[in-house]
């Protein structure tokens, strides 16, 4: 049976009761009409300032065309395979707290009664039954901040309405920021990197990595604030499948000619040489591009994959390199990170608002101790010449020689680098929490490295108190020995995941608003002594021990389930 597919394209430059027209909304909407229609078969419907009458029916984007659009003649793409929704021009927030789509003729001081509420598009959109459906949304472009999308209550409350529907949402930029217009381009950054990242991002998240690099780059290039995009997805599970299921399909030949063919799961898995300088691990789809270091020792591992109710979606073999630094009476795995850049914050359903907003962060290679710091490594350490404070060679009785270091303070996490530093001639110091957090997640876009969810079968921490739909599990009620568990995440690393919390370099602060993009230690307030923490621990429930989630604690504090781990710079 053929695919139905239908899309609406909407773009509106001149608005009637404004003056903040915009240049290149009309454009947007018509070379997203053009994309979809030549490249991907689909029917579309173009609503713009200049689209022709389809039959009797005016196609100018006045709220009444396009409620009489959504209410009547979306029927036509009822049960389709899929139906894209695309909007350019201004969104705004009502004095409701609601979004709306600000069609040409809406009156700026009655938006509830003359524009479009996005919930009744959302609505509409469900009623259509698509088998799968996408609303995109080029929005707040406007010079004005009262009709910026970039106040803190919007966007989520879209986001978690949509993709509780099973609809997939695009937004053109992140909370607190603002959409651009490029005159060299003549489009919008957006929707120029959106066309660009449809004719050969495979997956939804390899989509989503693209448009937060891009146009960035778009921006920066033309003098422009960066801006963020984000998907919004009802499962993570989604980020693995095409955000439009027929594309990958009508573009099979065109990717072949810009990607390499397709591996078998054991060489996407692989540690593969490409240069004399460069080798570049894989997992699924996505490369990471290391630098060859001298003296590394290859190792392998186990990555599992669980659902919503903890149970084994995939286990595969991994392999990694790492470097071994002598101690003297003790040895310190050094595992490599690749450079690459990633989505850092939460993208779950009611993120913590320090966890915001989801940015888009490059993080230059590195090595990473394969598992905390122990107290056989710590003693090793500690007995070498003071730098700036003296190091007590047993600040815990707890476990034995594999057990984490803990009741050590951020200042002596600090000074262990410091030494060791000296000793060895390379830089080591803590990670900065964007370091951490790349580490961590591992090329992975759900909460946790493992999936959806964790159990105590995979970390230490309080598993009375479910994070998902998995039972409720055990309660150790104290730190284990590093690397009690036989699952890694696909760089190597264990133990990310619950156990002890791990300092970070930089100093607390509450968002992600103004920080660095490029992987370095935030120091905001310098005047602070809070400092983050990261992991969770054997103290904490699941949802302390996500890869996004955020801690922090004195700098002089000391606990039984805080300690760390190193990197070392390259």
């Amino acid at each position: 049976m053929a695919e139905s597919n239908w899309a609406i394209s909407i773009g509106v430059n001149q608005y009637d009761y404004i003056s903040d027209h915009l240049e290149y909304a009309v454009n947007d909407a018509e070379k997203v009409s053009h994309f979809l229609s030549t490249q991907l078969g689909f029917e579309v419907l173009l609503y713009t300032d200049t689209s022709k009458t389809l039959g009797q029916t005016q196609t100018r984007p006045s709220r009444n065309n396009l409620w009489y659009l959504l209410k009547n003649l979306i029927g036509q793409a009822r049960r389709a395979d899929n139906f894209l929704f695309f909007f350019s021009g201004h969104g705004a927030l009502g004095k409701d707290l609601h979004e709306y789509l600000l069609t040409s003729d809406h009156s700026p001081s009655d938006i509830e009664n003359t524009a479009l509420p996005l919930s009744f598009v959302i609505q509409c959109l469900i009623e259509c039954q698509a088998r799968n459906t996408v609303l995109v949304l080029d929005m707040c472009r406007s010079r004005q901040p009262d009709w910026s999308k970039g106040d803190e209550r919007v966007s989520m409350e879209t986001l978690n309405q949509a993709r509780q529907q099973g609809i997939t949402v695009v937004f053109s930029c992140n909370r607190g920021e603002r959409s651009y217009e490029i005159p060299s381009i003549q489009q919008g950054s957006f929707t120029y990197a959106f066309l660009e990242g449809l004719k050969f991002c495979v997956t939804t998240a390899e989509l989503e990595r693209y448009l937060m690099r891009r146009v960035s780059q778009i921006n920066q290039e033309n003098g422009k604030p960066p801006q963020h995009p984000l998907i919004g997805v009802e499962s993570t599970l989604k980020y693995d499948l095409p955000l439009i299921a027929t594309q990958s399909r009508q573009l099979n030949q065109f990717q072949e000619n810009i990607r390499s063919p397709a591996k078998s799961d054991r060489d996407i898995r692989s540690v593969e040489l490409q240069s004399e300088t460069n080798i570049t691990l894989r997992e699924s789809s996505h490369q990471f591009i290391i630098p060859v270091i001298e003296g590394k020792q290859a190792f392998e591992f186990e990555v599992i994959v669980v659902d919503v109710y903890g149970q084994k979606l995939k286990q595969h073999h991994g392999e990694s390199i790492y470097l071994s630094e002598e101690l003297g009476t003790s040895s310190l795995q050094m595992v490599v990170i690749p450079s690459d850049t990633f989505v850092m914050g939460s993208s779950e359903r009611r993120p913590s608002s320090n966890e915001l907003p989801l940015h888009s962060v490059t993080i230059k290679p590195f090595l990473m101790s394969k598992y905390p710091i122990t107290k056989s490594q710590w003693k090793a350490v500690a007995k070498l010449e003071q730098v700036k404070i003296p190091l007590k060679l047993q600040p815990s009785r707890s476990g034995g020689a594999k057990h984490p270091i803990v009741e050590i303070s951020w200042d002596e996490a600090v000074e262990f680098c410091d030494r060791l530093s000296r000793k060895t001639g390379h830089v080591y110091r803590l990670p900065s929490e964007a370091e951490w957090e790349f580490a961590c997640r591992a090329g992975t876009t759900t909460p946790f490295h493992f999936g959806e969810t964790i159990t105590p079968n995979l970390a230490n921490y309080d598993g009375t108190f479910p994070y998902h739909s998995e039972p409720k599990g055990e309660n150790r009620k104290k730190a284990i020995d590093v690397g009690s568990f036989p699952f890694a995440n696909t760089f190597g690393l264990f133990d990310m995941h619950g156990n002890v919390w791990e300092w970070c370099l930089d100093h607390w602060h509450e968002t992600y608003y103004e920080t660095p993009t490029d992987g370095r230690a935030c120091f905001k307030k310098p005047e602070s002594r809070d400092r983050f923490i990261r992991g969770g621990s054997w103290r904490n429930e699941p949802k302390l021990c996500r890869s996004s989630s955020r801690f922090f604690d004195q700098a002089d504090s000391k606990s039984n389930n805080i300690s760390f781990r190193v990197i070392r710079e390259l």
